[in-house]
C-alpha cells in the first residue's frame, strides 16, 4: 500500500509492520527529515528503508536526516541530487546502495555510522564537493569508483577491517595529499589511485600481496615508493606518469617488472631491480628522461618481449649489471640496445 504522509510517500509493509521511502509524483526539494516511524489508519510503522531511486534527480533537494530505523539507503537513491549539501546517517544503517549518492555535487562531509557493513560500486562517485570520508570499521571492501571523481576531497579515514581497495575506487581524487592504508588489506585494485595528483605520501601495509595495473598511473606529486614485501610483481602502469618519483625501493623477491612501469617517470634518476626478475615488460622505462643509472642485478639478462624503453633512454642511460655479465647482456634481446654498460665495481 502506498502512502502520502507529512512530506514523504511510503510503501507500507502490513506482515512486518514496516515502511520503505518511495519516490513521489513531485520531486522531493529542501529539507527532509526521515522519521523513525509513521502512522496510517491508526497504525505504526517503523521506517526501515529508502528504495532504489527513491529521491534520484530530486534537484532542489537540500538535507536530509535519517530516522533512527533506517536500515538500508537503495540504488541511485540520492542519485543526481546536485544541492544535496547535508546528509546525516542515523546509528542503524548497514547498507548504502550502489549509485545512491552519484553526482551529488554540493555534499561536503560523509561520516558514516559504525555499523555500516556495505557501501556499494560508485555509492559518492562524481561528488566533486565532498571533502572528509570516514569509514567504520566494520567495513570489509572499499568498492569500484567509490569516490571516482571526487576532485576535492582531502581527507580519508579507511577502518581497520578493510580488505580490499577496488578498481577507481579515488580515481581523480586531486585534492587527496595522503593516505593511510590499515594492516590488513591485500590488494590494491586496477586505477584505484589513477590522477590522484596531490597525493605526496601513501601508507602501503606489509599485508598487501597485490598492487593491480595503473594503481597509482599519475600521482604526479608522488616522490617515493617502495614495494611491500608480499607483493612480487610490479605491475603494468602501476607507476606511470609519476612526473615527480625520484626514488623507488623494488625487494629481493619481485619477480617481474610489468608493460609501462615507469613510464613517464620523468624525474627518476636511478632504478635498481633485484637479483630475483625473470621479465621486464615493453616500454617499463620509456620516456624516463631524466634516468641516468638502471643498475640490473640478474645474472640472467631479464627476458623482454619488446622494446622496454626509447632510443634516449638507451644511449643516454648507464647500464650497470653483475660482474663477468656484460657479454650476457650485450648479445641479450633488447638489452643490446644499451650504449653505455659497465659491470658492479
Amino acid at each position: 500500500m502506498i502512502a502520502n504522509i507529512g512530506k514523504l510517500t511510503y510503501l507500507l509493509d502490513d506482515a512486518k509492520s514496516s515502511a520503505t521511502v518511495t519516490r513521489a509524483l513531485v520531486p522531493y526539494s529542501g529539507d527532509i527529515d526521515i522519521p523513525a516511524e509513521v502512522v496510517s489508519a491508526g497504525r505504526r510503522y517503523a521506517v526501515t528503508d529508502i528504495l532504489d531511486e527513491a529521491f534520484k534527480d530530486c534537484t532542489a533537494l537540500r538535507s536530509v536526516v535519517m530516522g533512527e530505523n533506517i536500515d538500508s539507503i537503495g540504488i541511485s537513491s540520492f542519485e543526481g541530487c546536485a544541492m544535496l549539501s547535508r546528509v546525516v546517517f542515523n546509528e542503524s544503517l548497514h547498507v548504502i546502495g550502489m549509485q545512491a549518492f552519484k553526482g551529488c555535487t554540493s555534499l561536503v562531509e560523509v561520516v558514516l555510522p559504525t555499523k555500516v557493513l556495505v557501501i556499494g560500486k560508485a555509492a559518492f562517485m562524481g561528488c566533486s564537493s565532498l571533502e572528509y570520508a570516514y569509514f567504520p570499521d566494520n567495513l570489509i571492501n572499499i568498492e569500484p569508483s567509490l569516490f571516482d571523481g571526487c576532485s576535492s576531497l582531502v581527507r580519508v579515514s579507511v577502518g581497520s577491517m578493510v580488505e580490499s581497495v577496488g578498481e577507481y575506487a579515488f580515481c581523480g581524487c586531486s585534492s587527496l595529499s595522503g593516505i593511510e592504508l590499515p594492516q590488513g588489506v591485500l590488494s590494491i585494485e586496477g586505477w584505484a589511485f589513477r590522477d590522484c595528483s596531490s597525493l605526496e605520501r601513501i601508507g602501503l601495509p606489509s599485508s598487501l600481496a597485490a598492487i593491480k595495473k595503473g594503481a597509482f598511473w599519475g600521482c604526479s606529486s608522488l616522490e617515493t615508493f617502495s614495494l611491500p614485501a608480499g607483493v612480487n610483481m610490479l605491475d603494468q602502469g602501476v607507476l606511470a606518469n609519476c612526473t615527480s618519483l625520484r626514488s623507488v625501493a623494488l625487494h629481493d623477491g619481485v619477480l617481474s617488472i610489468g608493460y609501462g612501469s615507469f613510464y613517464n617517470c620523468s624525474s627518476i634518476e636511478e632504478i635498481e631491480l633485484p637479483s630475483a626478475v625473470v621479465s621486464v615488460g615493453e616500454q617499463a622505462f620509456r620516456s624516463c628522461k631524466s634516468l641516468k643509472r638502471l643498475c640490473v642485478m640478474c645474472d640472467a639478462a631479464p627476458m623482454c618481449s619488446g622494446d622496454i624503453a626509447d632510443a634516449d633512454v638507451y644511449s643516454r642511460t648507464l647500464l650497470i649489471v653483475p660482474q663477468g655479465r656484460v657479454g650476457e647482456y650485450g648479445f641479450a634481446r633488447v638489452w643490446e640496445k644499451f650504449g653505455n654498460v659497465e659491470e658492479l665495481a
